[in-house]
């Protein structure tokens, strides 16, 4: 279940730009002015980066480094009225390697999304996009020993609603993601219809202010999935509880924990049920910087083959860290440290994944930023040399500008 926050009629830089955290804040005299095209605003940027990346393989024993060059041209169109809000948006990402051709990828993505105010405490939201992408070596959710890009289209679309009654509120959402990956790999078969079909969702949630700032809620999911191999349908619930907490002084975000269940339609995999939690949290720390935590557990396929089973329910948790700290202005410094879990419910495999990173970021003027990045990943499983899996670790610098205007 994704966090809930903030409304969006009331996004913590249009309470309070002071309330924004440090790495969603834009320093007056910063932000990009838009060419105005009636009652909207377009706000073309784009993006050009050199990076090195020494395992780009996200492998143990097939290691490649090379260098990556990538370009992003992008774009929104938003609306610029005082009710109502109405955007549409795009990109085009090319990635290309010095020496490993193959390995280069190219990405775009069209969407809008919107809002209707019918009244002060009563909004209509909704939004859809469509967009050919690359799943990267290391990318996947479950790792599969993928080595080089494979593509895929995306569709997904979501409709929803929230309603104020005094200290009383609701939110409901309907969501749909429809994905289709590429059949071949380097010219080579591969099976991903695991994958290939629809996923379906419809979310629920009931919260009481128990203070200006701070609202105790109630909620509920039901997914379903409707996929080409209709060995990996299944279904899944939640319901959970938790607190919720708008933008303030000190903290905002929410954190909620519950009970899931994830089924096999027809039995083919072991079920996965137990207790769910996830947390979005920052805490401001002082004006200039900001502690974020993130918690997230949730329920995966894989299609890994090991002792006569042709794939798994996986039961994925992810904690993280990250602290953003503005040195000046127009200086933004960050680091982050996550960990992530995976274990399979068909046999004993348990994969161990860790994150850190860091950036620097220079806001140059209202048409320039500059980024420098470092990620550094350390992938370890007890299935390390069994049916395919390895261990890895690898290490990308990036370095780019993004000109808007």
């Amino acid at each position: 279940m994704a966090a809930d926050y903030p409304a969006s009629s009331r996004a913590s830089v249009e309470v309070d730009p002071s309330m924004a955290a440090v790495g969603e804040r834009v320093p007056e005299g910063y932000d990009a002015v838009g060419i105005p095209v009636g009652t909207f605003v377009f706000l073309p940027s784009l993006f050009l980066g050199a990076g090195y990346d020494s395992n780009i393989t996200a492998s143990g024993t097939n290691e490649k480094s090379d260098w990556v060059f990538t370009v992003q041209p992008a774009f929104q169109l938003q609306s610029d009225w005082v009710r109502h809000y109405l955007s549409f948006d795009g990109y085009f990402q090319s990635g290309s390697y010095a020496k490993y051709s193959d390995a280069d990828y190219q990405n775009w993505s069209l969407g809008s999304n919107g809002r209707i105010d019918v009244t002060e405490d009563f909004e209509l939201i909704g939004y859809v996009n469509y967009a050919h992408l690359n799943e990267l070596p290391g990318d996947d959710e479950t790792q599969t020993g993928l080595t080089s890009p494979l593509p895929y289209d995306r569709t997904t679309a979501g409709v929803g609603f929230r309603k104020e009654f005094n200290r009383l509120w609701t939110k409901a959402t309907f969501d749909f993601r429809d994905r289709d990956y590429d059949n071949f790999l380097d010219g080579v078969p591969t099976d991903q219809s695991y994958r290939d079909g629809q996923t379906y969702s419809v979310n629920g949630r009931i919260g009481y202010e128990i203070s200006p700032l701070t609202s105790v809620f109630v909620g509920g999911s039901y997914l379903w999935y409707d996929m080409q191999n209709v060995d990996y349908d299944a279904e899944e619930y939640n319901v959970v509880t938790g607190l919720k907490f708008e933008p303030s002084r000190l903290l905002r975000g929410e954190a909620y924990i519950g009970y899931r269940d994830w089924s096999s339609d027809n039995g083919y995999f072991e079920s996965a049920s137990g207790v769910t939690y996830g947390a979005d949290l920052n805490w401001f720390v002082t004006p200039l910087a900001t502690v974020t935590f993130t918690a997230l557990q949730e329920v995966l396929t894989s299609n890994y083959i090991y002792g006569g089973y042709n794939g798994s329910a996986v039961n994925s948790n992810e904690v993280g860290i990250r602290l953003d700290y503005e040195l000046r202005r127009n200086i933004l410094l960050s680091g982050w440290v996550n960990y992530q879990k995976q274990d399979y419910e068909e046999y004993p495999r348990d994969d161990d994944t860790y994150f850190v990173g860091a950036e620097v970021r220079y806001l140059i003027n209202r048409y320039a930023t500059a980024k420098l990045n470092y990620t550094y990943t350390d992938f370890s499983s007890n299935f390390n040399n069994v049916g395919g899996v390895e261990d890895y670790n690898r290490s990308v610098v990036t370095a780019g500008v993004t000109l808007s205007y």
